[in-house]
């Protein structure tokens, strides 16, 4: 069985304080989070800045522009023209993607704490939806990065006429591939990032400390699900590429 993550007894932390410590010991943030968790301030962090920057992409970007580019990826010329007609405003998108961003992490964190809660039941530990919520939300603390990223990303845009996807220079797509929206693979792609992968490395450190597993079970444990969807994505969009 490969090694438990063996910590000496935490001393007490402020929530500011392991945000800043989980970019560089998340174990020992785990340790000290444990009996006080703090859930709200990573979760609330994620979901302002996540909010906050696709409100700001639709004020910013040629919106013309960004509809046509929507529009490409529907090959059918009759539906294409009909959603033509039918799109949305400016302010009424950028009012969508930002409640949409705010309400799909909370659900992704929701997501994340029953997927814990049922494995908890099986393995009987104490890792239940309480915990799995907040490991969902410290994890994702990386996440945090990609608002200067975007910013940064708009600030040096030469004009108007950049995708929401460039906002994360660091997925598969953006730093290797460079395919365009209308491929099958791009979004697949866009999706696996540096971020992501970070971010699934903390909820193992995390699953480790605070359910008292190894290393081995923790991996198991936490990527069970990523295998799944993503494999099942995956198969997806070769299948759309034969």
């Amino acid at each position: 069985m490969m090694e438990m993550i063996e910590i000496a007894p935490p001393a007490s932390t402020g929530p500011f304080s392991a945000l800043v410590g989980m970019f560089y010991e998340p174990a020992r943030v785990f340790a000290q989070l444990e009996a006080r968790r703090s859930t709200w301030l990573p979760a609330l962090l994620v979901i302002l800045t996540s909010s906050v920057m696709a409100y700001w992409f639709f004020q910013f970007v040629d919106f013309a522009w960004l509809q046509e580019r929507m529009l490409a990826v529907i090959e059918d010329p009759a539906v294409r023209e009909k959603q033509r007609e039918m799109g949305m405003s400016r302010q009424t998108m950028a009012a969508f993607a930002s409640g949409g961003s705010a309400v799909a992490l909370l659900v992704g964190f929701a997501l994340t704490g029953l997927y814990f809660a049922i494995v908890g039941k099986v393995r009987n530990n104490d890792v239940g939806f309480a915990k799995g919520f907040s490991l969902g939300a410290w994890s994702a603390v990386p996440y945090l990065l990609l608002f200067p990223l975007g910013a940064m990303q708009m600030t040096l845009a030469s004009n108007n006429q950049i995708s929401f996807e460039s906002l994360n220079p660091l997925t598969l797509n953006q730093l290797v591939f460079h395919y365009e929206n209308t491929h099958p693979l791009a979004g697949f792609l866009e999706a696996i990032s540096v971020p992501m992968v970070w971010a699934i490395c903390l909820l193992v450190i995390g699953y480790q400390v605070w359910a008292k597993a190894s290393r081995a079970t923790a991996l198991k444990v936490v990527l069970l699900p990523y295998v799944v969807i993503y494999g099942a994505w995956l198969a997806y969009a070769l299948s759309k590429t034969a």
